[in-house]
């Protein structure tokens, strides 16, 4: 969806919704507005951040929602789906702030990688932005790297674990401890060497605990003085 899209990684701010004209409803906050060619938008975000959009015909007074679909095309089309983009990327700018990764672990496990180690993640490439490599500080090796992927990318695993469209996973190197934590909920490296590495989906089946005992090992891996693994 397009509102999945442009708010995924934004934190709301309550004060900044109302200021800009949401209303507070049961639930959440509602928005609406008239813009392309006397168009209705109504924005509903939720009390936990969600984000619901329609957008109403004014002639018939229902829901819109031909520029949704895949292929479409044309002058009117396209203009009211950018109109409605503009829309929902000016609430953004005005009422959010931008958290750097979507999931609640995944940001949570940044910040204690901060606290535990003095590190900040590194986004190294423009065609992956959202790639956080976690280096240690002494060796200057990889410990850590955060990914948003599609979920697909899993194979097999995506399909047992019930996982779909786009998700975040944490690869990390445990060496010799690499079976003992598939054991316990890891799986074999996506992208990386399976004998060394592991990778982890940050949607909260595996405790962030267990993930930093992971890090641990994996940090104090990339103190030795061999060769990189990555």
């Amino acid at each position: 969806m397009i509102e999945n899209e442009i708010f995924k990684r934004r934190i709301f701010l309550p004060e900044k919704l109302l200021s800009y004209g949401f209303t507070k409803e049961k639930g959440g906050y509602l928005y609406s507005t008239v813009f392309f060619e006397g168009f209705l938008a109504k924005i509903f975000v939720s009390d936990e951040g969600s984000v619901d959009g329609k957008v109403f015909d004014p002639e018939f007074s229902e829901e819109y929602a031909v520029f949704r679909l895949d292929g479409a095309e044309g002058a009117f089309v396209c203009s009211l789906k950018n109109d409605y983009i503009a829309l929902l990327s000016d609430i953004a700018e005005k009422t959010t702030y931008e958290k750097l990764y979507m999931f609640d672990q995944t940001n949570e496990i940044n910040e204690r990688f901060f606290t535990r180690f003095g590190v900040k993640p590194e986004f190294m490439w423009d065609k992956f932005p959202h790639f956080g490599v976690y280096r240690n500080p002494n060796s200057r090796k990889w410990f850590a790297i955060i990914m948003n992927i599609g979920a697909d990318k899993l194979k097999s695993d995506a399909v047992r674990l019930g996982l779909s469209g786009e998700i975040e996973v944490m690869n990390l190197n445990l060496g010799e401890k690499t079976q003992d934590y598939i054991e316990k909920g890891a799986l074999p490296s996506y992208h990386m060497n399976k004998k060394n590495w592991v990778t982890v989906p940050l949607n909260g089946r595996i405790p962030t605990d267990l993930i930093m005992e992971m890090a641990e090992i994996s940090y104090k891996n990339s103190n030795k003085k061999t060769r990189s693994l990555r």
